[in-house]
């Protein structure tokens, strides 16, 4: 799963990959369209609480990279919430298909 989220009035990219609760998960920050601070984690081999939910390990990892890479946050209060886009690719059953609406 490649996906946009807000967080903390700010825009971030998650990318996420494996079965629930072992996935691997990167984050990078997204200013005006530019690629920021980015941080990762392996939840196959690096300690972490395999039953939470995979948005509660993306705030967790967020609450690490906006102080680590000096994010000012827009609204240091602002929700999690995933971001509409639009899809180019959609796999099904392994199969990729390209949207063309």
């Amino acid at each position: 799963m490649v996906r946009e989220f807000e967080y903390k009035g700010e825009v971030f990219r998650v990318t996420a990959h494996g079965i629930p609760g072992h996935e691997e998960i990167f984050i990078v920050h997204i200013d005006d369209g530019v690629e920021g601070g980015e941080i990762s984690i392996d939840r196959m081999t690096e300690e972490n609480d395999t039953s939470a939910p995979l948005e509660a390990i993306i705030v967790m990892l967020c609450d690490k990279l906006i102080p680590e890479a000096g994010i000012a946050c827009r609204d240091p209060n602002g929700p999690f919430a995933w971001r509409e886009g639009k899809v180019v690719y959609q796999v099904h059953d392994g199969v990729q298909e390209l949207n063309r609406g």
